[in-house]
C-alpha cells in the first residue's frame, strides 16, 4: 500500500479533507503512529491496542501518572487482524473497508481512552490520540456522504478463560442475563445500545437483534466462532468476566450511535487461540466476518453486494494459495484437514506455507480451483523443501469432488523448493470445481507442506481442440441423430483445420455452436449441458484464430 504524510485534526478539518483519500491507499499522521487505510464501503473498523511503537518522544504510562485503572497489555494481534479484515472485505465485496490502527504500543498510547487517560499529558501522544480520531471522523464523514449509514467495529482481543468472541454493545452483562421480554419491555436498554438508532427504525424487536436468528453474534456463531450474547449463547453466566463496549472503554461511545447519528457499532473482543494466533487463523476469521456482515447488516438497509463473479477468462492463470484472503473465493480455495499449523521459511510462496508435522491417515489439504469451461490445463505445485519433509509426497489431482483422480504423482519435498514444479497436462471434461489433494504416502515419515498450486490453460491445436469437443458430445443426452449431426460438422472442421483453412474451420465450428444453441433453446439440453459445450467450441475458435495470427 502506498503511503502518504496527512494529518487531519479532528471534527471539521477531518471531514473536509475526506474527500482526498484514495481507497486502499494508507495515510499517515505526521509521525507514523497513526495509520488510516481509506476505504470505500460502508463499515469502519479499528484497531487501538495492537500496536508495538515505543518511541522516545512518549514515556510509558504509569498507574502513578496516568491512574490506578491504567491498562498497559497489548491485544496481541489486533493489528494484524484489521489487515487481514481489510483484505478479506476486498475480495468479498470489491471494496475497501475503512480501517485505523494505532501503531503506538498501549504503553505509550491508549487510544481507546478519554485523551486525558490516553495519553497521560504528554503532547506528542496527545496528538496521536487526535490523529486516531480525526481518522476516524474522517471515515465516517465520507460513509455518511456517500452512504448515508454505516457501521463500525472496535478490534480487541481478550484474555479470558471462555473462548468466544465477546461483542460489546455498551450494555452490561445482567442486563443481557435478562429475559427477551424484560429486554424489549424496558425502552431504557435500547436507548443505551450501540445500535439504537437501526434497532429503533426495525420492524424486529430489540432483542432479535440482539441475540436472535439475524444477530451478529448468531451469524458469527454459525460459522463457528462462538460469541456472547447470540442465539446460542445469550448472556454471560454469573461471574464470567465480559467487555460490554463502553465504560471505561471511549471508542464505541463515541462512534457508534453517538447523539442519534446514523453510523452504529460494536467493540469485537476476540479470543486468542482459533482466531488470533496464527496467521491463518486471522486470515480464517477475516473471511468469515466478511461472509457475515453483509447479510447482518442488510436488515439495517446498510447494503454491501457481493463483488460481482464472473467466471474467469479460458485464459487466466489461478493460484490457489495456502492462505485465503489472498484468493478469489471464485476462483481459488484451500481447506485442510487435520492439525496443520502456520510455517514459514525464505521459500515461501507468499507469506507463509501449512506444516503437518505428523502426518495420519485421512489428513489432507485441498487446493481447489474453479474451471471455467472444459479444456486443458497444466498443475504446477509450490513447496518450501526441508530436510526433515517427507520423500513421499502424494499429489492427486482431481475433476471435481468425490470424483475419481485424474492423475497421482508422488513427489520428495525435501528438494525442489521455491519453484513451480510441473505435474503435467490435463484435460477437464466439465466447468466446476476441481482440486490437487496433498496428502502422506501410508508407512512414509517426515513433514508435510502445503504452499500454493497454479493451474493454467494450454492452447491446443484447433484439430486437437476438436477432438476434445467430440468427446464432450459423446457425453450429451441428445438421440442418435443429432449427435451423429453434431459429430459430422466437427468433423468438416477438423478436416479444414487439417488443409489449414481457418475461415472454413471456424464456419463449421460456428455452425456446430448454432445446433448445440437450438438444442437448449429446444429444451432437449439444459443451460448446464449446452453452456460448457458452447464455451468450449469458441474457446477453439479463439485458438485458430490466434495460432493463424488473425
Amino acid at each position: 500500500m502506498a503511503g502518504a504524510g496527512l494529518s487531519p485534526a479532528a471534527g471539521q478539518e477531518a471531514e473536509t479533507k475526506a474527500k482526498a483519500f484514495v481507497p486502499g491507499t494508507s495515510y499517515f499522521d505526521e509521525n507514523g503512529y497513526i495509520e488510516y487505510v481509506a476505504g470505500n464501503s460502508p463499515v469502519i473498523f479499528t484497531a487501538p491496542h495492537g500496536g508495538s511503537l515505543t518511541p522516545e518522544a512518549i514515556p510509558a504510562r504509569t498507574a502513578a501518572a496516568c491512574g490506578p485503572k491504567t491498562v498497559t497489555q497489548t491485544d496481541l494481534n489486533t493489528e494484524d487482524l484489521a489487515r487481514q479484515i481489510q483484505q478479506a472485505f476486498f475480495a468479498k465485496t470489491g471494496k475497501y473497508p475503512h480501517v485505523v490502527i494505532n501503531r503506538l504500543a498501549r504503553s505509550r498510547l491508549d487510544a481507546n481512552r478519554d485523551i486525558g487517560s490516553a495519553a497521560c499529558g504528554n503532547p506528542s501522544a496527545e496528538q496521536a490520540w487526535r490523529d486516531y480520531h480525526g481518522f476516524i471522523d474522517a471515515a465516517k464523514a465520507d460513509v455518511l456522504a456517500e452512504f448515508g449509514r454505516g457501521w463500525y467495529t472496535d478490534l480487541h482481543g481478550h484474555g479470558h478463560a471462555v473462548p468466544r468472541l465477546e461483542l460489546g454493545y455498551q450494555l452490561l452483562d445482567e442486563t443481557l442475563r435478562h429475559s427477551d421480554a424484560e429486554l424489549d419491555a424496558a425502552p431504557a436498554y435500547e436507548q443505551s445500545a450501540s445500535f439504537r438508532t437501526f434497532s429503533e427504525e426495525s420492524p424486529l424487536s430489540f432483542s432479535a437483534l440482539l441475540r436472535g436468528p439475524t444477530a451478529l453474534g448468531t451469524y458469527l456463531a454459525d460459522a463457528g466462532y462462538p460469541s456472547v450474547p447470540s442465539q446460542q449463547d445469550p448472556a454471560p453466566q454469573v461471574g464470567e468476566p465480559y467487555f460490554t463496549g463502553g465504560d471505561p472503554g471511549y471508542n464505541t461511545p463515541r462512534h457508534a450511535c453517538a447523539d442519534g447519528g446514523r453510523i452504529c457499532g460494536v467493540q469485537i473482543e476476540t479470543n486468542y487461540a482459533g482466531v488470533r494466533n496464527t496467521l491463518t487463523n486471522r486470515s480464517n476469521f477475516a473471511t468469515a466476518l466478511a461472509d457475515v456482515y453483509p447479510k447482518f447488516l442488510a436488515q439495517f438497509g446498510i447494503r454491501m453486494e457481493p463483488k460481482a463473479q464472473t467466471p474467469p477468462t479460458p485464459s487466466d492463470e489461478v493460484i490457489v494459495d495456502n492462505l485465503n484472503s489472498f484468493n478469489d473465493p471464485a476462483k481459488a480455495r484451500f481447506v485442510t484437514s487435520g492439525s496443520w499449523v502456520d510455517g514459514n521459511n525464505s521459500q515461501s510462496h507468499g507469506l507463509n506455507f501449512r506444516l503437518l508435522s505428523n502426518p495420519s491417515a485421512g489428513d489432507t489439504a485441498e487446493f481447489r480451483f474453479y474451471v471455467p469451461t472444459p479444456g486443458s490445463y497444466a498443475i504446477d505445485a509450490w513447496w518450501p523443501a526441508q530436510s526433515g519433509r517427507s520423500k513421499n509426497v502424494v499429489y492427486q489431482i482431481h475433476e471435481g469432488d468425490g470424483s475419481t483422480a485424474l492423475a497421482e504423482s508422488v513427489r520428495d519435498q525435501r528438494v525442489d523448493g521455491a519453484r513451480w514444479n510441473p505435474f503435467g497436462v490435463h484435460h477437464f471434461g466439465k466447468a466446476g470445481w476441481a482440486k490437487v489433494v496433498v496428502s502422506q504416502s501410508p508407512g512414509s515419515t517426515g513433514s508435510l507442506a502445503a504452499d500454493a498450486v497454479r493451474v493454467t490453460l494450454t492452447h491446443l491445436t484447433p484439430s486437437e481442440g476438436v477432438a476434445v469437443l467430440a468427446g464432450l458430445v459423446g457425453e450429451l443426452p441428445v438421440n442418435a441423430g443429432n449427435a451423429q449431426s453434431l459429430n459430422a460438422k466437427l468433423d468438416a472442421a477438423s478436416a479444414q483445420f487439417g488443409r489449414g483453412n481457418v475461415e472454413a474451420g471456424k464456419n463449421q465450428l460456428g455452425a456446430f455452436i448454432n445446433q448445440v444453441t437450438a438444442f437448449e433453446r429446444a429444451g432437449s439440453l439444459s443451460a448446464e449441458q449446452a453452456r460448457p459445450v458452447i464455451a468450449y467450441a469458441e474457446r477453439v475458435i479463439r485458438d485458430a484464430e490466434q495460432q493463424a495470427g488473425q
